[in-house]
């Protein structure tokens, strides 16, 4: 059996423990299964990819430090660092995706960048940050927005299981992202930080699988 398909089946079962786990008080137990899952997903990158790419190994690295810094996110000077890797990560990624995005079609492009506008103007007024946020939260928004155009850029040019797999992680970060920024500025939700680590799992899994793609 490959490496990868080891550590996926690792992480499947790491991720459904971690999940099952917040449904229940065992933080330091949460703690260390959250710090768990960016490793394995690094590890299935390593023992995966054909070419390893360095940015996409930085963006899990970026990634990694995020979910730390943010095991204190009741510390504002904890959830804006760990907001600061994040967005490196999100950076990271988007430099790993560019080399793939040539020919650009201008068209898609242009409508892309419109339909973004609005998605993003309407993320801002759905998460409604405070006033010392507000420009970190439009910063952040921009580049994960950024990035998901970059992966629909992929999908439309490769398509197939690359294009496939990075604009389905993009988007599930847009929705991850999107809903922690609503569960930290407006209100918590009963079931928020489960569908958040659920879809950022995937979002960080997806991603990785796509430049674990033969031939990237």
């Amino acid at each position: 059996m490959e490496l990868k398909i080891v550590f996926i089946i690792i992480l499947t079962v790491v991720s459904s423990v971690y999940l099952v786990t917040l449904f229940f008080k065992f933080s330091v137990f949460q703690a260390v299964l959250k710090c768990c899952l960016l490793p394995l997903i690094l590890a299935i990158y390593i023992f995966g990819a054909g070419r390893i790419l360095v940015p996409v190994i930085l963006a899990l690295v970026f990634g990694w430090l995020g979910d730390v810094l943010l095991l204190k996110n009741y510390d504002n000077r904890f959830f804006k660092c760990g907001l600061a890797s994040f967005l490196l990560g999100h950076i990271c990624f988007i430099i790993a995706m560019f080399n793939f995005t040539q020919p650009f079609f201008y068209s898609v492009l242009f409508i892309s960048f419109a339909v973004a506008a609005a998605l993003g103007f309407l993320l801002f007024r759905f998460v409604k940050p405070t006033g010392e946020m507000k420009i970190p939260v439009i910063a952040y928004e921009t580049v994960i927005i950024l990035m998901a155009l970059s992966a629909l850029q992929i999908f439309v040019v490769q398509a197939g299981s690359f294009g496939f797999f990075v604009l389905a992680g993009s988007l599930c970060f847009l929705i991850s992202d999107s809903l922690l920024a609503y569960d930290t500025f407006r209100k918590k939700t009963k079931f928020g930080y489960f569908i958040i680590m659920v879809t950022y799992i995937l979002a960080q899994l997806f991603i990785t699988l796509g430049f674990c793609t033969p031939g990237i």
